[in-house]
């Protein structure tokens, strides 16, 4: 909790947000796969599940401990579950056609970007420095037979950024997804500076304070050479004024 509040702090009064830990929640299955007791799940929703809740034992706001599948709304044997964000309506009115194109996700958490298209799309891959998130990510993607769709450990802060070249099946993508991120890391000019060399398209969700987001799309501007904003807030919460583009050149 100490280290949510300064953080909250530091970013009201635009200063860079750095990942402080805390303890980490102790962990145990909410479902209990051995039970033979009547269920409307599955054996392997269930699985999907554990899983889902093992990603909310880290300290971090985006983990979604709030809700029943986490940070992303998912669908399990047909049944939706309700996450923190909500990746059908944050792709609502984006003017971009998905049908066999190839995605690269910055930032993919549990996966929902790309699950939410994977019937589109040619091929995606999403990559999160939170194994936790990445583990449960390719489970799910197993679990759908989504052949298409690959989810990586990678630190965007910390890696060489030139490595993700190397997991892309192709040399570049039709699009970047680079959503909510560039508050929490230090080198996000440089994050975007490779999203622009591997597409010639970004969906991007500034977040921050003011001052940092009026940063991000300033060099958003410097980068692209066609803008169009979306939204200027959350679909999920009005009140969270992050605005969404996408970029083009």
């Amino acid at each position: 909790m100490i280290a949510s509040a300064l953080n909250k702090c530091l970013r009201g009064i635009g200063i860079k947000v750095v990942r402080l830990h805390e303890p980490k929640p102790p962990y145990s299955n909410i479902f209990d796969l051995d039970s033979e007791e009547p269920s409307t799940l599955t054996l392997e929703a269930k699985k999907l599940l554990n899983l889902l809740a093992y990603t909310k034992t880290n300290a971090a706001t985006y983990n979604g401990a709030l809700y029943e599948s986490g940070y992303h709304t998912i669908v399990i044997d047909g049944q939706r579950f309700n996450g923190q964000r909500d990746p059908g309506q944050r792709l609502e009115g984006v003017p971009f056609n998905f049908k066999e194109a190839s995605i690269l996700d910055l930032g993919s958490n549990e996966g929902g970007m790309l699950f939410s298209v994977a019937d589109q799309i040619k091929n995606g891959v999403g990559v999160d420095f939170d194994y936790k998130l990445v583990n449960a990510a390719n489970r799910i993607a197993r679990s759908r037979n989504l052949q298409n769709i690959s989810f990586y450990v990678f630190d965007l802060e910390k890696e060489n950024l030139e490595v993700l070249r190397n997991l892309l099946p192709d040399r570049k993508v039709d699009i970047v997804f680079l959503l909510a991120v560039c508050m929490w890391i230090g080198n996000w000019r440089q994050v975007i500076d490779l999203a622009s060399s591997l597409s010639d398209n970004l969906l991007f969700e500034s977040n921050g304070s003011t001052l940092q987001q009026n940063d991000q799309e300033a060099y958003l501007r410097s980068k692209y050479c066609h803008i169009i904003k979306i939204r200027d807030s959350s679909p999920d919460n009005p009140a969270d004024p992050r605005k969404l583009f996408l970029c083009q050149n």
